[in-house]
């Protein structure tokens, strides 16, 4: 839900084709009766036409895609029109309770609103820029209830749900652990049971599919379900940006097919160049293929859309720490804690980056934390076997290692964080021997391998050169 509309406030009802008098002061409108017109009203200026509660802007009747932010800028100017709101206001609407500075993210905001109106900053037709006042709607607005016949209520209801459902699901996909994405499955799975043409629940689903794949799922299993579920989306709307996302990501890690991965997360940046998912995803495909300037610039592009989000969060973190840029990893990850202080990849990376900085101590309560705040993940339980046994605690290592040896007796862990703790013990025969594996498996954490700092001790033995050859070279 992007706009919250307090139970208490009293509906206005609107006549079609009702003019505001905008110039007529509190006297005839009051800020509470426009917040009302704005929220349950369709509006018009010019050849655009919004509905906040369908969440949706029409130019010439055809839709326009925009995001959440520019959406709610719009909402908020249209709530005082021809008087100006101040940064600190929208600040306010847009990052409630959030303490750091958001003006970057406004002016992404407010640009990509104006690029959807076509409208110039020097000469605005819409939106008037003042320095030291902030931002006003200039332009006539009208509103009306609304065009064409009102669809059927169960219709309408039906539909409403199966988007709250997938709504539902991606929450639970972004916390990232198994357990989560267990339940994304199924409100996924609900959404599509109730609109089996609802092309964002197959996205949904392809993606969790790939998920499971580095949680350990067997690859086979999982790689087939996110295969066809990019598909199906695909065939449902091939104009869906998510859909090219979702097709993106298993071409990178069920094919290694980087080409036409690359290709995907560019159709998808080419239909919504907007959608932080987009940039995010894409940053991390580049980062994987070592193209970290590229890569650093697409994550930046992400936080500026949206600078709450956990997974693109931790997401920087991770690209700033396989790019060899441990401080900032550190400061990155401190910043997504500050959200949610128990996000494991979060407190993961921060312990990956004190590592590199040579921060044993703190590195060491930092993967202790993840490992317990995930619930035991073997990707947490490597990341401590290894920075114990890097600082020369190998008693202590050897426990945990033999843990996630006795978590491979009841599940399938990855053989590439076998190899990492191995790596770590200087056992390189036995790190190659597990490497191999993982390849034979399609194991999907080896889209890191070129770029991951813990195997760089791997890096001047021609078997490691050899290996990520075979990888890239794969899908050709």
């Amino acid at each position: 839900m992007f706009f919250v509309q307090p139970d208490r406030r009293k509906r206005m009802a609107v006549r079609p084709q009702q003019k505001i008098n905008l110039l007529s002061g509190a006297k005839a409108k009051t800020r509470q009766t426009l917040r009302d017109v704005v929220g349950h009203a369709c509006m018009r200026f010019g050849a655009f036409e919004v509905s906040f509660k369908n969440r949706e802007l029409r130019k010439f009747g055809l839709r326009v895609r925009l995001q959440q932010k520019p959406l709610q800028v719009l909402n908020r100017l249209l709530e005082t029109p021809r008087e100006f709101v101040t940064r600190e206001e929208f600040a306010e609407v847009l990052w409630p309770d959030l303490h750091v500075s958001v003006d970057r993210s406004l002016n992404t905001a407010m640009n990509a609103l104006r690029r959807a109106l076509g409208d110039e900053g020097r000469n605005p037709r819409f939106i008037e820029t003042r320095p030291g006042l902030g931002y006003r709607f200039i332009a006539d607005v009208e509103t009306f209830e609304g065009r064409g016949e009102a669809p059927q209520p169960s219709a309408l209801h039906a539909n409403t749900e199966a988007d709250q459902d997938y709504l539902k699901g991606r929450y639970f996909s972004d916390r990232m652990t198994e357990e989560d994405l267990h339940k994304s499955v199924a409100y996924f799975e609900s959404a599509l049971a109730r609109d089996p043409e609802h092309a964002l629940a197959c996205t949904g689903l392809a993606d969790t599919y790939t998920q499971f794949a580095f949680h350990g799922i067997p690859t086979g299993e999982s790689f087939v379900c996110a295969n066809k579920f990019a598909a199906r989306a695909l065939r449902i709307d091939d104009r869906l940006p998510e859909a090219h996302l979702s097709m993106a990501g298993v071409k990178r890690t069920s094919q290694w097919d980087w080409t036409g991965a690359e290709a995907d997360y560019r159709k998808a940046l080419e239909l919504n160049a907007l959608d932080p998912r987009a940039h995010c995803l894409y940053a991390d495909h580049l980062a994987a293929m070592g193209r970290f300037e590229e890569a650093r610039r697409e994550i930046t592009l992400a936080r500026d859309l949206d600078p709450v989000s956990l997974v693109i969060g931790v997401e920087q973190a991770w690209i700033l720490y396989v790019s060899r840029d441990f401080q900032a990893a550190a400061e990155q990850s401190w910043k997504t804690l500050a959200l949610e202080p128990r996000f494991a990849p979060a407190q993961n990376t921060l312990g990956l980056a004190y590592q590199s900085l040579g921060l044993m101590e703190e590195a060491l309560v930092e993967l202790e934390n993840a490992r317990l705040c995930s619930g035991e993940q073997p990707t947490a339980v490597a990341a401590l076997a290894h920075a114990l046994a890097s600082a020369g605690r190998r008693g202590e290592a050897a426990r945990c290692f033999e843990q996630l040896e006795r978590a491979a007796c009841a599940r399938r862990i990855s053989p590439y964080w076998i190899a990492l703790v191995h790596t770590a013990f200087g056992a390189t025969g036995r790190a190659f021997e597990c490497l191999n594996r993982a390849f034979d498996y399609h194991d999907p954490w080896l889209v890191w391998l070129k770029t991951e700092p813990r195997f760089d001790p791997l890096r001047e033995d021609p078997r490691f050169s050899s290996l990520t050859r075979r990888i890239r070279a794969e899908f050709a």
